[in-house]
């Protein structure tokens, strides 16, 4: 490729890519981009390519300065002019902003998602702008998200990690997901990640882990019966522990070292005892929460003529990563 010349060129020969990546400029950080550039004037030259038309250009990086210098109503760039061909310039677009926060989430997958369509390899992709190969694969699947779930994504209203367990589910679960989300019916992002999860399990299994009448007998609905009221007392004992654990916690240090130094086992002894409830009591809350999350997934139903519409809190809830 030929070294790019530094000319300054008239912003109104300068032309935008159609193709561009990056899609979404707020008028915010124009403004603010333009006023800079007025005051300061341009810091970093533009990148452009010839076009057919002499004298005229087609941007291949600074689009955002283009549009700050014509909102600011400066009449020049200063353009490096490169000779490169349509798949380069692309390159271009995208390691300039792919590493930033330029690009929305959306608009690099369907960036990697070109490329993966031109005939790039995933490891290309991934060594070309320094992702690995899992990175580039997960960002590309968001791009099976229904539209409304786009743009929850592409407006930083749900998190990346969330969207890539959504996007796995068919279209319906998706949007009955998406009412879930709106409706702010998730305490958290691993909440909203469960019950993705656990929407897909019933997919995969093709069946809701539901019991319906309609088409069990009464045999079978008298066992359920049964095995809820087993499990349920089970639970309901804890309370006891629970009381026990209570007392124990008003206790202070220095009484328990009095009490238990010369007991059987001593204090270590004990404290290894609660210790070993603590983590089977983890083991059962994290069942428990998987099988909250399978019981909404069955029963939860999706009125289609909802307007979803998103509370700003959402965007504050926590982010779950995806790897």
């Amino acid at each position: 490729m030929a070294k790019p010349a530094l000319r300054s060129i008239p912003v109104a020969k300068i032309e935008a890519d159609p193709d561009q990546p990056r899609k979404l400029f707020t008028e915010e950080e124009l403004a603010e981009l333009a006023a800079s550039m007025k005051k300061l004037g341009q810091l970093q030259p533009v990148a452009v390519r010839k076009t057919g038309k002499p004298g005229h250009y087609r941007l291949v990086v600074g689009e955002r300065r283009w549009r700050a210098a014509q909102q600011g109503d400066i009449a020049e760039l200063s353009a490096m002019v490169w000779e490169m061909d349509d798949e380069a310039a692309f390159i271009a677009q995208v390691a300039e902003n792919v590493n930033r926060m330029d690009m929305t989430p959306m608009e690099e997958a369907s960036a990697y998602a070109r490329l993966a369509d031109a005939g790039w390899e995933t490891e290309a992709i991934a060594e070309l702008f320094g992702k690995s190969q899992p990175y580039i694969g997960w960002r590309i699947d968001l791009l099976g998200l229904i539209d409304d779930a786009k743009q929850l994504v592409a407006k930083g209203q749900m998190q990346v990690g969330v969207a890539w367990y959504v996007c796995r589910l068919s279209a319906d679960q998706q949007r009955r997901f998406v009412v879930r989300w709106a409706r702010g019916e998730f305490s958290s992002a691993r909440d909203a990640e469960a019950f993705a999860k656990a929407c897909k399990a019933a997919e995969d299994q093709a069946e809701f882990f539901q019991l319906d009448k309609a088409e069990h007998d009464e045999e079978a609905q008298a066992r359920v019966v049964e095995e809820r009221k087993k499990v349920v007392s089970k639970i309901e004992r804890l309370s006891a522990a629970g009381k026990v654990l209570h007392e124990l916690a008003q206790m202070d240090a220095e009484e328990l070292a009095r009490v238990l130094a010369g007991a059987e086992g001593g204090v270590a002894g004990h404290r290894q005892r609660v210790d070993d409830l603590r983590s089977l009591a983890g083991k059962v809350s994290a069942k428990l929460r998987k099988a909250q999350a399978l019981a909404a997934a069955a029963t939860v139903e999706l009125d289609p003529d909802v307007a979803v519409s998103i509370p700003a809190e959402l965007v504050d809830v926590a982010p779950v990563s995806a790897g």
